[in-house]
C-alpha cells in the first residue's frame, strides 16, 4: 500500500512540475463543467464579445508559453466574478460581465470599448504570469476566508497595471476609450466587482478610479504621440517620427511600437545607404515606404550591378549603427508577441542588409505561412545569400523563383528579384519575360523599382516618362475641406491662422536633446502638428470623408496601398486616406520638403 501511495505522490509531483497547471481551477475544463459555455452562434453578445477579443489578442503582448490565447464564455451560476486568466493559457468570461458592459451603455461603441477593457485587462494579467484566481476563489463561495492578505499593496499595482494595459490595447486597436471616463466612468463598476475588506491596504474606490483616471488619461494624451509617429514614418520621416514614438514608448511599450521603432530605424538605415545596396531586392514590406519625393530626374545607372550577392554589398558599413538599433527593437516586438509576423519580417529583412542571411532564414521559418507568396520569395533570397566560394545557390533559388513566378497572383516583387538574379549571371533572355510583365504595371511601381524596369523592358514606348506624364492629371479635385490653409510660413505670422488654433486643444512637447519643439492642435474633426512654428501635417478625422472607390479619382497615378493591422492606407503624393471597410476615416497631408 505504502508503495502504491509513493508511486502516486511521485507521480503528482512530477506532473506539477511538468505542467504550467497545477490545480483544478487552472483548466478551462472545471469552469465548463461547472458553469456551462455559451458559443458565439448561440448568443449575440456572446458573438461581439469574440469578434473584440479577436482583433485585441492580434496586437497584445503575448507570453512565450500561450501565442494564441483562447476565450470561453460562461453561464452565470450563483455569485459569479466577471472574468479571469487561466494558466492554462486561457480567459474565461462571464456573461455576468457582457451584460455588466451593456447595461447603461449609450451607444454600440461605448459597449465595444467597455469590452475591450476587460478583456484587454486579462490579456495583461496572462501576459505577465499573473493569477490570483485561487486566492480569491472563496470569495465567490459559501467557504469563509481570509481576505485581508489578498489585498496587499503589490496586488494593487498589478491590478493598476492591467487596467492600463487593458486600456491601452482597446485604444490601439481602434476602440473608443474616452467613452470608459467621464462623470460615471465605467472603471467604478469594474472596481466594485472585489470588494476588499475594511482594513485592508486598499485606498477607497473613488480614490482608486481617481488615480486610474489620471494614469489612463496620460496615456490617452499620449496617443496621439503614437498616431503623429505613425503618420512621420508613413511619409518618410522617421528622423522627427522616432521621437513621437519614443514618447508613447515610455508609457506603454507595446509591439506595435517596439515594431514602428525599428521599422524607423531600418527606414534611416536605408536612407544612408548608397542606391545599388539600397534597392539591390525589392522587399515590399520595407519599399512599401518608398521616399514619396523621390527624384525623378536621376539616371538609372545606379542599378549597375556592382556586387553578386547583398552580403558583399553590406561590407560597405553604410547605416549600420541604425540597423542594429533596428534589430533591437524588432527582436523585442517579437519577445513580445512571438505570433507578430510583421517584427518578424521586418526582422529577417534588417539582417539581410546586415549580411546575415542564416539569421534572416531562421527567423523566416518560423514565420512560415505555406499560402504566402511573399515571405516564401523572401526565404529564397536568403537562400541565394548565404552561397559561398564553393557553395552556388543561385541554380535552386532562381528554381524556386520561377516556380513560384508562374502563378497569377506572384507580387510584383518576386518578380523583379527574380529578374535581378537572372542578371547577375548574366541571363538577359530569361530576365526580359520578367522586366516586360512588371512594365505592364510600371504606374504602379515604386520610382526607383520604375526606373530600373522602364531601362530593361522592351514591351513599352516611352515607359518611364509616359508614367511620368500620367501623375499630373487627376480627375477631379479632392472634397475635403482643409480648415488651416496649406502654406509654408511660419504660424506665428499668420494671425488668423493663430486665432482659430488657440481654440483647439493644444499639446506641447518640448524635447530638448533632439531640439524638438512645438504644439499638436486638436479638435473632434482635425489635428494639426506644428515644428518649430512651421506647420508640418494637418489630419481630418471622422465625418463624411468618402469611400475608397472615389480615391483613384483624386489621384493622377495608381495609388500606393499598404495593408495595416486595422485598415487600409492608400497614398497619394503628399496626402494618404485611412480606409476602414471601404470608407474614408482619416486623411493625412504633409507639407514641407
Amino acid at each position: 500500500m505504502k508503495t502504491i501511495q509513493y508511486l502516486v505522490s511521485s507521480l503528482l509531483l512530477i506532473y506539477s512540475l511538468t505542467s504550467n497547471a497545477t490545480h483544478y481551477r487552472d483548466y478551462v475544463d472545471y469552469y465548463v463543467d461547472w458553469y456551462g459555455s455559451i458559443k458565439a452562434s448561440e448568443n449575440t453578445q456572446v458573438a461581439t464579445a469574440h469578434q473584440i477579443f479577436e482583433r485585441l489578442k492580434k496586437l497584445a503582448n503575448k507570453n512565450p508559453k500561450f501565442l494564441n490565447p483562447k476565450l470561453r464564455v460562461l453561464k452565470n451560476k450563483g455569485r459569479t466574478p466577471w472574468a479571469r486568466a487561466l494558466r492554462d493559457g486561457n480567459i474565461v468570461l462571464w456573461k455576468s460581465a457582457i451584460e455588466a458592459c451593456y447595461q447603461g451603455a449609450r451607444s454600440k461603441e461605448e459597449i465595444e470599448a467597455r469590452l475591450a477593457f476587460v478583456l484587454g485587462h486579462e490579456l495583461g494579467h496572462l501576459a505577465k504570469d499573473d493569477y490570483w484566481h485561487l486566492d480569491i476563489a472563496c470569495m465567490f463561495s459559501t467557504t469563509k476566508c481570509k481576505t485581508n492578505r489578498f489585498f496587499t499593496k503589490e496586488r494593487m499595482i498589478k491590478e493598476l497595471r492591467a487596467d492600463g494595459e487593458g486600456y491601452a490595447y482597446a485604444a490601439l486597436a481602434g476602440y473608443r476609450v474616452d467613452l470608459l471616463l467621464g462623470k460615471k466612468p465605467f472603471l467604478s463598476y469594474w472596481l466594485k466587482q472585489i470588494k476588499p475588506p475594511k482594513n485592508s491596504p486598499y485606498p477607497p474606490i473613488k480614490e482608486r478610479v481617481a488615480v486610474l483616471q489620471k494614469y489612463l488619461q496620460n496615456i490617452q494624451k499620449k496617443l496621439t504621440f503614437f498616431d503623429f509617429g505613425v503618420r512621420l514614418s508613413h511619409f518618410e520621416r522617421c528622423d522627427d517620427g522616432e521621437y513621437f514614438l519614443r514618447e508613447f514608448q515610455h508609457i506603454f511599450p507595446a509591439r506595435e511600437v517596439l515594431n514602428n521603432m525599428g521599422f524607423c530605424y531600418l527606414q534611416r538605415a536605408r536612407q544612408k545607404m548608397k542606391s545599388e545596396r539600397a534597392y539591390f531586392y525589392w522587399m515590399p514590406l520595407v519599399l512599401d515606404v518608398e521616399t514619396l519625393a523621390a527624384s525623378l530626374d536621376k539616371t538609372p545607372s545606379y542599378f549597375s550591378i556592382n556586387f553578386k550577392s547583398l552580403k558583399q554589398a553590406a561590407a560597405s558599413g553604410q547605416g549600420e549603427g541604425f540597423l542594429k538599433e533596428a534589430t533591437h527593437y524588432f527582436k523585442k516586438a517579437v519577445e513580445a508577441d512571438q505570433s507578430y509576423l510583421p517584427a518578424k519580417l521586418n526582422l529577417a529583412v534588417t539582417y539581410l542588409y546586415l549580411g546575415k542571411p542564416y539569421k534572416a532564414r531562421s527567423v523566416l521559418e518560423e514565420a512560415q505561412q505555406p499560402d504566402n507568396l511573399e515571405i516564401q520569395a523572401l526565404q529564397a533570397l536568403t537562400l541565394y545569400e548565404q552561397s559561398e566560394v564553393d557553395l552556388d545557390l543561385w541554380p535552386r533559388t532562381v528554381a524556386r523563383l520561377e516556380k513560384m513566378a508562374i502563378k497569377t497572383q506572384a507580387p510584383p516583387a518576386l518578380l523583379y528579384n527574380l529578374a535581378r538574379l537572372l542578371e547577375i549571371r548574366p541571363r538577359p533572355g530569361q530576365a526580359r519575360q520578367y522586366w516586360n510583365r512588371l512594365a505592364r504595371m510600371a504606374d504602379s511601381l515604386p520610382t526607383p523599382i520604375r526606373m530600373h524596369v522602364c531601362q530593361q523592358q522592351s514591351v513599352v514606348e516611352n515607359c518611364f516618362f509616359r508614367s511620368q506624364a500620367q501623375q499630373t492629371s487627376p480627375k477631379a479635385a479632392p472634397p475635403w475641406e482643409w480648415p488651416i490653409p496649406f502654406t509654408w510660413q511660419a504660424l506665428s505670422t499668420q494671425i488668423l491662422v493663430r486665432i482659430k488654433l488657440n481654440q483647439w486643444k493644444k499639446t506641447r512637447f518640448d524635447w530638448y536633446r533632439e531640439k524638438l519643439h512645438g504644439h499638436i492642435y486638436q479638435r473632434s474633426d482635425a489635428e494639426v502638428l506644428e515644428l518649430d512654428d512651421f506647420m508640418q501635417m494637418q489630419v481630418l478625422k471622422g465625418g463624411d470623408l468618402g469611400t475608397v472607390k472615389n480615391l483613384p479619382d483624386y489621384c493622377g497615378h495608381p495609388l500606393r496601398q499598404r495593408q495595416l493591422a486595422r485598415g487600409v492606407l492608400w497614398t497619394c503624393g503628399k496626402w494618404a486616406a485611412l480606409v476602414f471597410e471601404d470608407k474614408v476615416e482619416e486623411v493625412w497631408r504633409v507639407l514641407g520638403r
